[in-house]
């Protein structure tokens, strides 16, 4: 909340530093996707000069212009496209939500420094892999992915009878795997074929994250905010009650810890009545809701170097 955005940078200001606050342009379409629409969305939601008291600066310019490409040794990128203001900045104070997520399972500081950081070509880069499809028996014929699909991938076909409607279908070959037809659909028509989309998804937003804070290292702090945690991201249009009771807002100097620690505290949290949590669930509870692992992005970001899985937890 921007009352909570206000009071770090107060803090900053106080230590010396000169902050701003930022974000990226995305690449689906939306209030966010160029920096016209984002800085107004932001004014909309509280983000304000007036509140947090420091002016926002959209990171990739006015359509993502304005990046830097930097070098990298990862297993999926040999360079990578990172937000020009983000990557010239001094330091960076990361504040995530902690939610649930459709690809990564949950989103916190890792997905925060890679997807968020990036440039929308790098998003691009970064879903890559996911491929949906429609599935014709469920779709209405709405024509809503049609509407919101940045690369035109998808379309609506004729019905073959009368008495049928019109389906959706997705070109392949024209899809850019931003997953915004998934996102938008209202009867949950097309699911996302996974094979080993999310893993490489996760592994690859790992490489962004520690191309932005590897320069950094020693220069970054991170929050991350576990209240009203709910099952699906922000991004979305529509969401669920949370899953488990606030906890707490949690700081550290590493991205990995304090995501690791995060989803230590929400699986051992007691889950709520009548939320998208299966009944009886008592394990992962993100991975029961999203049907796949977050795993992969915290051992992976652990084996490239972006920071450690162990922590001590101190209770203040």
């Amino acid at each position: 909340p921007p009352p909570f955005i206000g009071r770090i940078v107060d803090r900053i200001r106080e230590a010396g530093g000169r902050p701003f606050l930022t974000d990226t342009n995305t690449l689906y379409r939306g209030t966010r996707h160029d920096c016209i629409d984002h800085i107004a969305t932001a004014a909309r939601h509280g983000f304000g000069p007036e509140a947090v008291r420091a002016p926002i600066v959209i990171a990739d310019g006015l359509l993502g212009e304005n990046y830097a490409t930097i070098s990298a040794e990862g297993k999926h990128f040999s360079s990578l496209r990172i937000a020009g203001s983000i990557h010239r900045a001094d330091s960076l104070v990361v504040v995530s939500h902690v939610k649930g997520h459709l690809l990564f399972g949950f989103g916190g500081a890792i997905k925060n420094l890679g997807m968020g950081c990036s440039d929308p070509a790098g998003k691009q880069q970064m879903h890559a892999d996911v491929r949906p499809k429609v599935k014709a028996k469920k779709c209405t014929g709405c024509g809503s992915c049609v509407e919101v699909c940045p690369a035109g991938a998808a379309s609506l076909l004729p019905p073959a009878s009368p008495e049928q409607t019109s389906s959706a279908r997705i070109d392949l070959n024209e899809c850019i795997g931003c997953a915004q037809c998934v996102t938008t659909c209202p009867v949950e028509a097309i699911p996302i074929q996974w094979g080993r989309s999310a893993e490489l998804v996760q592994e690859k937003t790992a490489e962004y994250a520690l191309g932005v804070y590897g320069p950094k290292r020693g220069r970054c702090t991170f929050f991350n905010f576990l209240i009203n945690i709910t099952p699906e991201c922000d991004c979305m249009d529509h969401n669920d009650v949370s899953i488990v009771a606030d906890i707490g807002i949690l700081a550290a100097g590493d991205p990995v810890a304090i995501d690791q620690a995060s989803m230590d505290l929400i699986n051992s949290a007691p889950p709520l009545p009548d939320t998208r949590l299966p009944e009886g669930e008592t394990g992962d509870k993100f991975a029961a809701i999203h049907g796949h692992s977050w795993e992969p992005v915290m051992k992976y970001s652990e084996a490239i170097g972006l920071g450690s899985r162990k922590y001590e937890l101190i209770k203040v």
